[in-house]
């Protein structure tokens, strides 16, 4: 067996990480090692240490990775969650922090880590832009717009085939979840959204 996931998503600029953090303070807090005989560990992972550089790059350009490159990242993501599993004990707990905006990031996840319970940040799409803006340096800033996108494919920096035929360009929407999660009400204090995450660990 491994350590209990848990893991945290949601829209860019939802506080996935934010929660995820405060989720193993509480925990730290409330269960002292120097108390415990056998303490269990708590971990956060944010899974946004994986971006590589040159997609940092690309986002803050409004240009979206393809299926193929997500699929690399996603393989690689869950690699480095195994590693550091690895030196982890079956009684410790890990928490995951990520935006999972696609499908297909989220089918190959849950194809290597079955057992993690899922906890979805729902905020609004215009709460995640409004918090996005205010954090310096923020690598994702969403969508382009339709005038910057025909700027891009003008520029050759994004293949038409990107773009949906509907004139949309869909990927950078958060896509439906349709798997069973638990609800995080992104407009509720950080402190009720960790303990709600640590909740589902005694359970």
């Amino acid at each position: 067996m491994s350590p209990t996931i848990a893991v945290i998503f949601g829209r860019p600029g939802a506080g996935k990480t934010t929660i995820a953090t405060k989720a193993v303070d509480l925990y730290n807090v409330a269960n002292p090692p120097e108390q415990t005989s056998t303490p269990h560990r708590i971990r956060c992972l944010d899974l946004d240490v994986c971006i590589p550089q040159w997609m940092r790059d690309n986002f803050a350009k409004g240009i979206y990775p393809t299926l193929e490159q997500r699929n690399d990242f996603a393989l690689e993501a869950c690699a480095y969650v195994e590693e550091r599993l690895a030196t982890m004990r079956q009684s410790d707990k890990v928490i995951i922090s990520f935006s999972f905006v696609n499908s297909d990031l989220r089918e190959i996840f849950k194809g290597r880590f079955p057992s993690a319970k899922w906890f979805l940040v729902d905020t609004s799409i215009e709460e995640a832009r409004n918090r996005i803006q205010q954090r310096e340096n923020h690598f994702y800033k969403g969508e382009p717009t339709d005038k910057s996108f025909k700027h891009m494919k003008e520029k050759g920096s994004v293949d038409s085939k990107e773009k949906d035929q509907d004139g949309s360009n869909s990927e950078w929407e958060f896509a439906p979840v349709d798997f069973d999660h638990i609800l995080l009400d992104g407009l509720a204090s950080i402190d009720e959204n960790a303990n709600k995450v640590l909740e589902s660990f005694q359970s």
